[in-house]
Order: C-alpha cells, then sequence, then structure tokens
C-alpha cells in the first residue's frame, strides 16, 4: 500500500524494512522521546511486526526525495467505531526534522483516516516532549481531562477539530489536493468492508490497484 500527496509518499511497512527501523528506533536520540527504551533486538522487532502487519495497525515509511526519513502511524483501529486509538510518528533524518514535509505528512494520513470514516484519533505524548505537544496541539488535539500528572499523556483529536485547527496551515502551505491510494487487489479486498466514508469524503481519494 502506498499512499501520496504531492512530493510525500506513505509506503506501507513490510518486512523487508523492518531492521533500517529496529535500527533508527534504537538511536539514542529516538529512544529519549519513546515510554519504551530498551534495546530492540532483531527477534524482537520481528515478533512486534508479525503482530501489526493486519488492517488494525497501519505503519509507514515516510518517503521524500527518494529517501525514507521516518515513521507514521495508526495503530489499533477500531473500524466498527471510527476510533485509531494511538497514532504516532517518528523523524530519523535530521534535516526534516522541523520541516514542512514532516506536516504534509501527517496532514495526509490523518486525512485519509478521516475520509475513510473514521472519527476519533488518540495519541500519547511524554509530558516533557514540548515539542511534539505543540506541533500536535496546534493541528486540534486536546489533553484529555485527568491526564495533568501522568507522564505519557493521552489527547484526543475528533474530526471538527482538526480541520478547524488545519484549515489556516492548509490554506498558508497548499497542504491539501487528491488524495492517491495504490493497493494490491488483496489488500483492496481486506479493507474494501471497512471502508465507511461517505461519497462527498471520498472523493478525495483516488484508488488505483496494483500488481
Amino acid at each position: 500500500m502506498i499512499v501520496e500527496r504531492g512530493n510525500i509518499k506513505l509506503c506501507r511497512l513490510t518486512e523487508e524494512h523492518i531492521e533500517l527501523v529496529r535500527q533508527r528506533r534504537n538511536a539514542p536520540e529516538i529512544q529519549k522521546r519513546m515510554e519504551y527504551r530498551e534495546h530492540i533486538t532483531p527477534e524482537m522487532q520481528l515478533d512486534w511486526f508479525n503482530k501489526i502487519n493486519n488492517v488494525n495497525n497501519n505503519y509507514f515509511l515516510i518517503e521524500t526525495n527518494d529517501k525514507f526519513i521516518g515513521l507514521i502511524n495508526g495503530e489499533n483501529v477500531e473500524w466498527d467505531t471510527g476510533i485509531t486509538n494511538n497514532g504516532g510518528i517518528f523523524i530519523w533524518d535530521n534535516d526534516y526534522m522541523e520541516s514542512i514535509e514532516i506536516l504534509q505528512a501527517t496532514l495526509l494520513l490523518t486525512d485519509l483516516g478521516y475520509y475513510l470514516g473514521l472519527k476519533n484519533n488518540y495519541i500519547r505524548v511524554l509530558r516533557d516532549n514540548l515539542r511534539a505537544i505543540a506541533f500536535n496541539t496546534s493541528l486540534g488535539y486536546k489533553l484529555l481531562p485527568g491526564q495533568e500528572q501522568i507522564y505519557n499523556q493521552k489527547y484526543e483529536l475528533t474530526a471538527n477539530s482538526y480541520f478547524k485547527a488545519t484549515e489556516k496551515i492548509r490554506l498558508q502551505f497548499g497542504l491539501s489536493g487528491l488524495i492517491t491510494l495504490s493497493v494490491t487487489k488483496a489488500e483492496y479486498a481486506s479493507f474494501i468492508g471497512l471502508i465507511k466514508g461517505d461519497s462527498k469524503l471520498m472523493q478525495n481519494i483516488l484508488i488505483r490497484i496494483i500488481g
């Protein structure tokens, strides 16, 4: 599965690239921004991949300018209720750490979810990760009640708050337009029955069957 808009391409994570992700995830500058900070072995990485490689967990490599710069995900998706229980992103390429490409990738995956019929997104952010907090609140995420004293805090994003918060950002940077979703026949068959987006929103997606 490949999701594209503008110069951003989100490529669904496959076993071929899990070692790349493992090495980047184990880097000290990445570990310190995560709740889990132990070293991840190849065996642990493969076990994790086998658990998340399904329609309810969507992990994508972020590709721009012909290279992978990070990983973005929507995890534990409940298609029947329209809830993404955990979203996340981490960037390993320092050249893109505070770039427009990060915003493009985030809006691309979030837009796709809402267009397909998802309703609420949840994320967790460490209380001292001020950069991540500022970024996510600018997109419309709100800290849930009772999270103030918790270290790994939970935030919620609704479609209304998201599209309202990002309206000016889209106008300023031109972050909108048709999303191209390229899927294999098997991928299409596995998730087509899960889609609950209305016809108006689905017009923002061009679905291509590949392979």
